[in-house]
């Protein structure tokens, strides 16, 4: 394989409740509405929905993830859920339910980061958790090594959700992020391509 991707394709993959798949613009509207519905709620742990007032400020996201894609440095899926009963991505039989991002590539270390987000009425339904096994496997197929994963030490549901896709705690970042204007501490996670198949 060559030292490094110019462009990481964003390949649709399936598991048993979610797909995930590159964002469309038909995604930008009901994107919104799942950040509009649950801005509170993603306010309390990520510093962006505040920026976020309008179906224009998703689109500028979306084309700014995929700029990183065609540069090699990283790379959005959309996360569906599967609705009872579907058996493949049919508009019908999927809703939009938030993102996972592959971020900060760096091909001479072949590592990268993950950040993923629900909106509320997504979470706890097993849906992360898969969407972070299916990108990870996804992401070490391409050559990557490492994935970190970053959460806020008072966001223990984003920490379990990398611990059940196989993570393991590193550290503590000290002050790592500014939220609401607070300082807050997060939690450094990782895994490696060695630490689970890829078959």
């Amino acid at each position: 394989m060559q030292d490094f991707l110019d462009e990481i394709p964003v390949e649709t993959l399936r598991g048993e409740r979610v797909v995930l798949r590159a964002l469309t613009e038909e995604d930008f509207v009901p994107l919104y509405a799942v950040i509009d519905g649950s801005r509170e709620f993603l306010s309390e742990h990520l510093p962006w929905p505040e920026e976020c007032h309008s179906v224009e400020d998703v689109a500028a996201r979306i084309d700014s993830w995929d700029m990183q894609a065609q540069m090699g440095n990283g790379a959005c899926w959309g996360i569906f859920k599967k609705n009872a009963g579907a058996s493949c991505d049919a508009a019908l039989e999927i809703e939009l339910a938030g993102c996972i991002i592959v971020g900060w590539v760096q091909w001479a270390n072949r590592s990268a980061t993950l950040s993923y987000w629900l909106g509320k009425s997504y979470t706890g339904l097993g849906l992360a958790t898969e969407a972070v096994k299916k990108i990870s496997k996804y992401v070490f197929s391409l050559g990557i090594n490492r994935l970190e994963i970053s959460a806020a030490v008072n966001n223990p549901a984003s920490i379990a959700v990398a611990r059940r896709a196989g993570f393991v705690e590193e550290g503590r970042c000290r002050e790592f992020e500014r939220i609401n204007g607070v300082f807050v501490d997060h939690w450094r996670l990782s895994l490696l391509s060695k630490d689970i198949q890829i078959g």
